[in-house]
């Protein structure tokens, strides 16, 4: 919790000017839908920064709760606002990230909502003598996509990491090509290797 608390403080002010251009689209957006955003300040901080961040990182706005696919028609239709908002606000009274939902939802609708998210990314890592497996995570029924992603379970794992290097194991091409542009954005050096099964992945950490 501590090192979450810290990671959260350190992207709200890395991020704090670029996050008042999101505010903007978003209440623009809220008005022309009748939403509004996630009254928490603590979510919508976080998910604002983490806006910014698929931004400078992937260079597209893509939506906070997922990597990009590296299908095109799939992450066109995941740039936020993504085109399942109102699917998911049938189902969840949110859109899945917790972000969006009705005018007039409730405070107790919108925690449940935000605590169903935390839940769904908090759950236990396979990490084993700096090896990180992050396949076999449960896939979401609209994008087809692991809950939660690569992206968001090396994000976890190296907030508080200590260790020098972080081997990361993925299924894809498309999950290394994230990794790259994770590293790149972080300033990491990088290196992978195919196996007959799965990509192996080593972040140096080291500097």
């Amino acid at each position: 919790m501590i090192n979450m608390m810290i990671g959260f403080f350190k992207d709200y002010f890395k991020y704090k000017e670029p996050a008042k251009k999101q505010q903007r689209w978003m209440e623009k957006y809220c008005e022309q839908n009748n939403y509004a955003i996630n009254p928490s300040w603590m979510m919508a901080t976080n998910l604002k920064s983490n806006l910014c961040e698929m931004e400078e990182t992937f260079g597209k706005r893509y939506c906070p709760c997922f990597e990009p696919s590296g299908d095109k028609e799939l992450d066109k239709k995941m740039m936020c606002p993504c085109e399942f908002v109102e699917d998911e606000i049938k189902e969840y009274g949110t859109c899945h990230c917790a972000l969006f939902g009705p005018a007039d939802l409730s405070k107790a609708e919108w925690k449940a909502s935000s605590q169903r998210l935390m839940d769904e990314y908090q759950v236990p890592k396979n990490l084993k003598d700096g090896v990180l497996d992050t396949r076999g995570m449960p896939l979401d029924p609209r994008r087809g996509m692991m809950i939660p992603d690569m992206m968001h379970q090396v994000k976890s794992t190296l907030n508080g990491y200590k260790g020098k290097t972080l081997k990361v194991i993925v299924n894809s091409e498309q999950e290394v090509k994230n990794l790259e542009s994770i590293a790149t954005y972080k300033t990491l050096t990088m290196s992978s290797e195919q196996r007959d099964d799965h990509f192996l992945v080593t972040l140096d950490l080291s500097k």
